[in-house]
């Protein structure tokens, strides 16, 4: 994980990009997530740089938003969090 966080230390910004959910075919949702207030040569940094990632994540991917009935994940998005 740590060679996957500093790799993209030079990119610029990090994108996210992953499956839409609700059966839209061929469609991608993204993120930005931003790190250039971040010292990526230290733990803390790195560990920031991940709750980032996450976060964005589960966004994009449709876990913070209302639904009816259950908090359970589903499969969707659940693919959706792991190919983020």
């Amino acid at each position: 994980m740590r060679q996957g966080i500093l790799a993209a230390a030079g990119v610029g910004a990090m994108l996210i990009a992953a499956p839409a959910l609700a059966g839209a075919d061929n469609q991608t949702s993204q993120s930005n997530v931003t790190y250039e207030d971040l010292d990526l040569s230290t733990e803390a940094g790195q560990k920031e740089l991940d709750q980032r990632i996450t976060i964005a994540a589960r966004k994009t991917c449709g876990l913070g938003r209302d639904t009816t009935g259950t908090r359970t994940v589903s499969r969707d998005q659940r693919r959706c969090i792991a190919s983020a």
